[in-house]
C-alpha cells in the first residue's frame, strides 16, 4: 500500500485502544497525528514540534494528543529529542509521494483489450488518499498505435481534477462541501460513468469506477481524441466499452471472474 506507516502502527493502535468501538477512531487519530507531525516538521525545517502545535494541527486537545504521542514513542515511531520538554519528532522518514502501483497481468490484459475495442488510449487509475489533498494515480496505460505523450497531470492529479478521479469519488459515497460538486457526483452515480477534458488538451476522458465488493479499487478510462466525442455513435460505443470493462474488472477483483488463459 503506498505511503503506508510501518508495522509498529498496529501495536500503537492496540496500545491506544483495544475496544472494537474505538478501533476506527483510534486509527484515524493516529494517522492524523502522524500526518500533522510530518507536515509541521517539513514546514519548519525539520525542527521538533511542540505539543500544542501538533495537537492543534491534528484537531485534538493536548491531553489526548499527549496520550497518543506517548503510545507512538513506545512503538518507536516518534521520539522526544529533548526529554521532558514537550517537543516531538518523527522517528521514521515518511514517504514523499505515492508509490507506483502494479496491476495484475489479468488487469493489464483487460485494459489492452479495451484499447483494441475502442481504438483509443486506455488507462487504469487508483485513488491515493493519504495526502492532504486526495489524488488519483495512473498505474497503467495501453497506448496501442497512439504516440505516447508525457504529461505530469496524466500521471498524478487531484481527485476532483477530471473524470477518472470524479468517478472514484462518486463511488465513495461521501458528502461533498458544495452543492455543485454534490450534483456532479450524484449524476455520475446515476449514469455509472463520467466524461470531461483530459490533461492532454486534444483529448477527453470517459471513465467508470472499478470496485472490489463495495470498496473503490480504482477507475478505468479511455482517452479519445476530442473530435471523436462529437459523434454520438462513437461516443456511445466508447461509453459502453468502458462500462463493460469496469464491470469485468470489478468482478475479477471481487473473485467472480475466471482468469484462465489471461496472464
Amino acid at each position: 500500500m503506498p505511503n503506508a506507516v510501518p508495522d509498529e502502527a498496529a501495536s500503537t493502535r492496540r496500545t491506544i485502544s483495544t475496544t472494537p468501538a474505538n478501533t476506527g477512531r483510534a486509527a484515524r487519530r493516529t494517522a492524523e497525528l502522524l500526518r500533522a507531525l510530518a507536515d509541521l516538521q517539513h514546514a519548519n525545517g525539520g525542527r521538533a514540534v511542540l505539543l500544542r502545535e501538533v495537537a492543534t494541527a491534528a484537531g485534538l486537545n493536548r491531553a489526548t494528543a499527549c496520550r497518543y504521542l506517548r503510545a507512538l514513542i513506545e512503538a518507536g515511531m516518534v521520539r522526544q529529542p529533548y526529554p521532558g520538554k514537550g517537543a516531538y519528532t518523527l522517528n521514521w522518514r515518511p514517504p514523499e509521494g505515492p508509490a507506483q502501483g502494479h496491476p495484475s497481468p489479468w488487469m493489464v490484459a483487460r485494459l489492452t483489450r479495451l484499447q483494441g475495442q475502442t481504438g483509443q488510449i486506455a488507462l487504469l487509475f487508483v485513488p491515493y488518499l493519504l495526502s492532504r489533498q486526495p489524488l488519483r494515480l495512473c498505474t497503467e496505460i495501453a497506448w496501442g498505435t497512439h504516440e505516447p505523450v508525457t504529461h505530469d497531470d496524466l500521471d498524478l492529479a487531484p481527485l476532483n481534477a477530471d473524470a477518472p478521479g470524479l468517478v472514484m469519488r462518486a463511488a465513495m459515497q461521501e458528502r461533498p462541501h458544495t452543492r455543485l460538486l454534490a450534483n456532479v457526483l450524484r449524476q455520475i452515480r446515476e449514469t455509472g460513468y463520467a466524461t470531461g477534458p483530459a490533461p492532454v488538451e486534444t483529448h477527453d476522458f470517459i471513465a467508470a469506477p472499478v470496485m472490489r465488493e463495495k470498496n473503490v479499487a480504482g477507475a478505468v478510462a479511455v482517452m479519445p481524441v476530442r473530435p471523436l466525442m462529437q459523434s454520438a455513435r462513437r461516443r456511445a460505443d466508447c461509453i459502453k466499452a468502458v462500462l463493460e470493462t469496469a464491470g469485468a474488472m470489478s468482478g475479477h477483483l471481487t473473485g467472480q471472474t475466471p482468469t484462465h488463459g489471461v496472464a
